[in-house]
């Protein structure tokens, strides 16, 4: 009888409540494992990448355990207050995560799509360097010149971006301008052989080109521009310095006078 009146009214209740919260809580973390066990047994069987499988368990254990929550939160008070006051409160995490959002949906296309991996060599926005490592939110690249940038990939996906390591060499033009009267058959020699001389030029892949006339007073000048290809971008500068050189010397041999030469590409 005492047991009786203890377990009635309000503490019965209680009691009932708390085993719901226990049977919610066991029946969450069943299927939370089910479902991400076979998410990772999938991703295996197809070779989605590690992160993106990573991801959406943690999308999946997250969506569950909120409406779980929401159930056990449902037991003790009115859900209507709480959906609305969640609904305000949602929508303004909602705006201030969007860049967030966008970051980690541009991370999934890049690992899924691989316009660049680890280790290549790529030209964002100007930009340039080795991609060190790709995470969900950024990207780390490595300037030529030691900098270590992170860069969120949203910006992978909205701007074009060139892969020196997928196309496997680089063009490399170097224009030179000359006065009208100069010999273009021994400027053409000369170029050409100091390219082909240096290392680390594709040796089949070289030309000399007469690319534009300019007028200096009181005479008129042509542009002769050599190109050729490199097969390894981060040895580019020092190449073009070698070839660039290489040419001065050649020309001081032939008493050829220059005019001053334009930028390079």
């Amino acid at each position: 009888m005492l047991l009786e009146s203890f377990f009635t009214g309000s503490t019965r209740l209680l009691l009932e409540k708390i085993i719901y919260v226990l049977i919610i809580i066991v029946i969450a973390s069943v299927i939370a494992k089910a479902v991400t066990t076979a998410i990772v047994r999938f991703g295996e069987r197809t070779g989605l990448p590690a992160d993106i499988t990573r991801l959406i368990n943690k999308l999946v254990t997250y969506f569950i355990g909120f409406i779980a929550l929401v159930l056990i939160i449902n037991l003790f008070v009115d859900i209507t207050s709480f959906v609305a006051s969640f609904g305000i409160v949602g929508l303004v995490i909602g705006i201030g995560a969007q860049a967030v959002i966008s970051n980690f949906i541009s991370g999934i296309l890049i690992m899924l799509e691989k316009p660049f991996t680890t280790g290549d060599f790529i030209d964002i926005t100007g930009l340039q360097g080795t991609v060190e490592d790709i995470k969900l939110r950024s990207t780390t690249i490595r300037t030529s010149d030691g900098r270590v940038i992170t860069v969120p990939n949203s910006v992978f996906t909205l701007n074009a971006v060139t892969n020196y390591s997928k196309t496997g060499e680089i063009l490399v033009k170097i224009p030179i301008s000359f006065t009208a009267d100069v010999d273009i058959g021994k400027v053409s020699q000369i170029m050409s052989s100091a390219a082909k001389s240096t290392r680390g030029v594709r040796p089949y892949r070289i030309e000399v080109l007469v690319t534009g006339i300019t007028q200096a007073e009181p005479s008129w000048n042509i542009v002769v521009e050599l190109r050729f290809w490199v097969s390894h971008i981060m040895d580019r500068d020092a190449i073009v310095s070698n070839v660039t050189g290489r040419i001065k010397e050649e020309l001081a041999k032939e008493t050829i006078i220059t005019a001053p030469s334009p930028k390079k590409d």
